[in-house]
């Protein structure tokens, strides 16, 4: 079995085909939203700041912000993508910046935790037999004067989740069982995300019982994973924002005919048959809406004339009349009121989950006692439904 990380499960969730086309099929997309790539470039900034710590060497706000402009220079290539066309390279690498003076000034002079690893990475199972194995990289993992672990996460979003949120968190959660695989005498496990545009930290911690079902949870949607033959496209308004619209099959048709001058795109095979299609469809709704109409007026005119059979030019309708039961269905009204009914005639079995089809056929057939059936007609109707068969006019006939 595949090894699997949070990133993976999200993705899957997200949508199973762009899950297949990243990890299965293993096509990367060409380019890269702003977001990760300021996203990265922060991390590494802060990466620097703690690893350099670890040799008793604080690195000052301006050596901090130096570094993270020489990394953003470095790392920067034509393929980034901003989606906002009223912002340029330098708002994001701006509010990178800000992002970094706000965690150094709320945390300097850093000491109030020891690092123990930055981008660490975490292998373990999520089983004792090793089926189900996981990934994942802790972007500081850090442990109190008083023995307790913390698995920091820094995030840039401009978005603050609530804390309901972060105590329902799977990767952070999935990070808590790899420390404490790596780790078993780990007893007190803290879960913190830094939001650094807010200077807010959110604390979380998990339960056994919470442990166990997010392994088991977790374990479900491999198996799911793993059992998926076909990864079907899942649209979403996160859809608006994928690296594959040019390849996934709900989507790859529009990517193609967009940029077309106008006269190729309609004369595009595609379009032409969808257009089509759409004016069949309406001129079929028109002829059916126009087909009842006269279905109507045929059986009207059957009533009013007593004329089962009516004649064209060269063809004949028959119009035939019937009756049968009808029983309130399980949302209609009464529907509560008869089931009670036959169930206080010890009856139930008989149609039970009242099935209508059986209930009519007890009562046409008289199976029951004529003072229930009395009962039960109560909640009955007699339904008359009609029926119209045109047929071609034989040549005596005509």
């Amino acid at each position: 079995m595949a090894v699997y990380s949070h990133s993976q499960l999200s993705m899957y969730e997200e949508c199973p085909k762009k899950y297949k086309l990243y990890y299965r099929d293993k096509i990367r997309p060409d380019t890269e939203a702003i977001e990760l790539f300021l996203g990265s470039r922060v991390h590494e900034a802060l990466q620097k700041c703690y690893d350099e710590l670890r040799f008793m060497k604080l690195c000052s706000l301006d050596e901090l912000l130096a570094y993270y402009r020489n990394i953003w220079h470095k790392n920067w290539h034509p393929a980034v993508v901003i989606s906002r066309t009223d912002l340029t390279p330098e708002h994001y690498k701006a509010r990178g910046e800000e992002l970094i003076k706000k965690f150094y000034r709320r945390n300097s002079p850093f000491n109030t935790d020891l690092t123990i690893g930055t981008e660490m990475k975490l292998d373990f199972s999520l089983d004792d037999s090793g089926k189900y194995k996981m990934l994942g990289y802790i972007d500081r993992l850090s442990k109190l004067p008083d023995g307790t672990f913390i698995i920091n996460d820094y995030k840039t979003s401009v978005n603050l989740p609530t804390q309901e949120s972060a105590d329902r968190d799977r990767q952070l959660g999935l990070y808590h069982i790899g420390v404490q695989k790596k780790w078993p005498s780990a007893q007190d496990i803290k879960l913190v995300w830094h939001y650094l545009d807010f200077e807010t930290e959110l604390v979380s911690s998990r339960t056994p019982q919470a442990i166990s079902a997010l392994i088991q949870s977790t374990k479900g949607l491999i198996d799911t994973i793993e059992a998926d033959e076909s990864f079907n496209p899942r649209e979403s308004a996160a859809c608006d924002w994928c690296e594959y619209l040019d390849i996934c099959p709900r989507t790859k048709h529009g990517f193609m005919v967009r940029e077309l001058p106008l006269d190729e795109y309609l004369s595009e095979p595609g379009v032409v048959l969808v257009n089509k299609y759409a004016e069949l469809k309406a001129e079929a709704r028109r002829i059916d809406e126009e087909i009842d109409r006269v279905k109507e007026a045929l059986v009207n005119y059957s009533k009013t004339n007593d004329a089962e059979v009516i004649k064209g030019n060269s063809y004949k309708v028959s119009v035939t009349f019937s009756e049968k039961l009808k029983f309130p269905g399980k949302n209609d009204e009464g529907r509560h009121e008869l089931e009670d009914l036959i169930k206080d005639a010890g009856k139930w079995d008989e149609v039970s989950t009242l099935d209508t089809t059986a209930l009519k056929n007890v009562v046409e057939e008289c199976q029951w006692g004529q003072e229930l059936i009395e009962q039960v007609m109560e909640y009955g109707e007699t339904d008359t439904s009609s029926s119209v068969r045109l047929s071609k006019l034989k040549e005596e006939e005509e």
